[in-house]
């Protein structure tokens, strides 16, 4: 065959040829199922990062450890929570090694929330979230408090459990983290647990301002029973107010004009000796452990207002002196190092002879004035940072746990003094969740992104469907 009549039959063949018919949506098609492909990507993205909590919340890596273990029991680290953390109440997490109270990443990816958030470690590894209406600290006269074997959680009206009465009544809520059950008693706010975990010293509500003691009554938790104490009046500090003796059998109380000393069994009251803004109650375990002394606090540094910038507040230095419980007498007591920040609290007393303290810095442009009354040094909106460590007997001190950066309070039961540097969560997971911390404005973001892409997914399906039932309805199928 030439040329000429090859190119002439492949013509004849084009002319007899029906040509190719497209639908004209053709392309619209093709650009839907790119962006429907897309949005199916970004969703499991998504849906990835939410499944994170699933795979670390509740998992530490360790098995339950009794409490007179001599195994360590709390966790060297303790890591942020992630986004979607079980609650205590959601799942109980059994006796608690550590709690810790705080902002930023504290609050487990959640920046849209308006409740307060604290994370509860418990000895079997497992991460939890105690919510309160209201930020709330730990440790302290107006926060959440951990009984000393751990089991149980005291909080006041605002801790998620305690119900809001109809006549408004201060209230004590204890949780049982054990069970998840809540047991709720009017009259008043917790403000210290006795050493055997029996009673919980309360604060109440009878002609009390937010700051100042009336009336305070010891709440026996099996019974609901009330034992009321002598009337003690005065403005106290939440961090530094009141301790139990080592037997449980006296109490100390500080205000910010006097320490007092209340005989338990007789019901009586001594004031032992007078204070000064420049002085504190060590913190809830300032008794020295032969129970015949009190550990307290001088401050050298700002305290009147005068200059009292964040700078100057956290250069505050406390140096730490003793009292014979039963005169008020300067007594010897072990040469621990100053602690310099914005507040000291003394957890209690391990048995080489070591103080476990907690120490406070300023939140970031904090300031004190002069006619600033209502100002706290262990305020949620003052503090910024909080450090636990031993204070050694002969100076020196070591950190004991490293916390999140966003951490401002820490609660430690006083029967695992003794038992620092437990199992903390593995590498990987400390890692993922380091990570998670440091995205922590980013989660509920990914979460409205991820909700907005199925919205946006959804309707443009409803879009197609309508615009093919139109076109099924006003045109004849291509053949």
């Amino acid at each position: 065959m030439t040329e000429s009549r090859f190119a002439e039959v492949l013509t004849i063949i084009a002319d007899d040829a029906r040509p190719a018919r497209l639908a004209p949506d053709t392309w619209r098609r093709g650009v839907r199922r790119r962006r429907t492909r897309m949005a199916a990507g970004v969703l499991a993205a998504v849906a990835v990062v939410a499944a994170v909590p699933l795979v670390l919340g509740g998992h530490g890596g360790q098995s339950p450890t009794p409490a007179d273990s001599p195994r360590p029991v709390v966790p060297s680290t303790v890591y942020p929570p992630v986004t979607g953390e079980d609650t205590v109440l959601e799942s109980p997490p059994g006796p608690a090694a550590i709690l810790v109270a705080g902002d930023r990443e504290l609050r487990g990816s959640d920046i849209w929330g308006f409740e307060g958030r604290s994370l509860l470690v418990g000895r079997s590894g497992g991460y939890r979230l105690a919510r309160s209406v209201g930020e709330m600290s730990a440790g302290t006269a107006d926060g959440l408090l951990l009984s000393p074997d751990g089991r149980y959680l005291a909080g006041g009206l605002s801790m998620e459990g305690v119900d809001y009465p109809p006549e408004g009544d201060p209230q004590t809520g204890v949780l049982d983290l054990t069970t998840g059950t809540v047991r709720q008693y009017g009259g008043g706010d917790p403000m210290a647990w006795s050493p055997d975990g029996r009673f919980i010293l309360v604060r109440g509500s009878s002609g009390n301002t937010d700051h100042s003691l009336y009336s305070m009554h010891l709440l026996e938790v099996a019974t609901g029973r009330k034992q009321p104490l002598p009337r003690a009046e005065g403005e106290f500090l939440p961090g530094n107010v009141a301790a139990f003796s080592p037997d449980g059998k006296r109490l100390a109380v500080a205000t910010t004009t006097a320490l007092q000393v209340f005989d338990l069994a007789g019901n009586t009251r001594t004031e032992i000796t007078g204070l000064t803004d420049r002085d504190r109650l060590a913190g809830p375990g300032a008794w020295l452990p032969d129970g015949r002394r009190i550990a307290m606090y001088s401050i050298t540094g700002c305290v009147d207002g005068t200059g009292c910038d964040e700078a100057a507040l956290r250069q505050r230095e406390f140096r730490v002196r003793y009292l014979d419980a039963g005169t008020g007498q300067p007594a010897d007591g072990p040469r621990l190092d100053p602690a310099r920040g914005l507040a000291v609290r003394m957890l209690g007393w391990q048995r080489e002879g070591s103080a476990v303290v907690a120490v406070h810095s300023p939140e970031r442009g904090a300031r004190l004035d002069p006619d600033d009354a209502p100002w706290l040094e262990t305020d949620y909106w003052t503090v910024g940072g909080v450090e636990l460590s031993a204070f050694g007997p002969d100076g020196g001190r070591r950190r004991l746990v490293d916390l999140p950066g966003g951490a401002g309070f820490v609660d430690v039961p006083a029967g695992l003094l003794d038992q620092f540097g437990g199992p903390a969560p593995n590498r990987v997971e400390g890692a993922a969740r380091r990570a998670l911390a440091w995205l922590w404005p980013v989660g509920q973001v990914l979460e409205l992104l991820a909700v907005l892409a199925v919205a946006t997914l959804v309707l443009r399906i409803r879009h197609v469907r309508r615009r093919a039932r139109r076109r099924a309805a006003g045109t004849a199928p291509l053949r």
